[in-house]
């Protein structure tokens, strides 16, 4: 009975180690994704950005059906950013990223992804926009597009773990628009 426990227990910790391993190689791939898209994007490749954006935006779709959102803890923070960031270069398919959104909203709510990466992709697909995360530089001051509802920006800023409208549009002054 004793050899049955033992044999249990090894079959249960075996589907924990296989679990991880297949959470690795998506790791793993997700990151090496990012590395192609930012180097790419950077022209650091003879790739083309276009076609390369769309060959890895079907790859997330399988991802996702495959296993869904890639968490924190699933994949770690660099490769749930990855995830995010290849959605987000899916600019020629809005469907998508509204698909993507309805997914990550619950996620980035409960803390299982960054929850600035929502607001920055709903932000990006929405006009106005909710978080006031998209502009533009004007000389070294960094105007927002235009925002829902601003009296209320910050409140939904807090709901996502972000600081103040005015601190990020001081923030990207400096390192988007070049302020001092």
């Amino acid at each position: 009975m004793k050899r049955f426990y033992s044999l249990g227990f090894l079959c249960v910790i075996s589907l924990f180690s296989f679990a991880s391993e297949d959470y690795s190689s998506l790791r793993q791939e997700l990151n090496q994704m990012m590395e192609l898209d930012q180097n790419t994007l950077h022209g650091k490749t003879d790739l083309n950005f276009e076609t390369l954006r769309v060959k890895q935006a079907n790859r997330i779709r399988e991802i996702v059906s495959e296993y869904g959102w890639p968490t924190i803890d699933m994949v770690g923070k660099e490769a749930s950013q990855a995830a995010w960031i290849i959605v987000q270069h899916a600019d020629y398919d809005k469907a998508f990223q509204e698909r993507m959104l309805k997914i990550m909203r619950p996620l980035a709510l409960e803390g299982k992804i960054n929850p600035a990466n929502y607001t920055y992709l709903y932000d990006r697909t929405h006009r106005p926009q909710l978080y006031g995360t998209q502009g533009k530089c004007e000389g070294t001051d960094f105007i927002p597009f235009p925002i829902q509802d601003i009296g209320n920006i910050d409140n939904r800023r807090l709901e996502m773990k972000m600081t103040t409208a005015q601190a990020y549009w001081e923030m990207a002054s400096e390192r988007m628009c070049g302020r001092k």
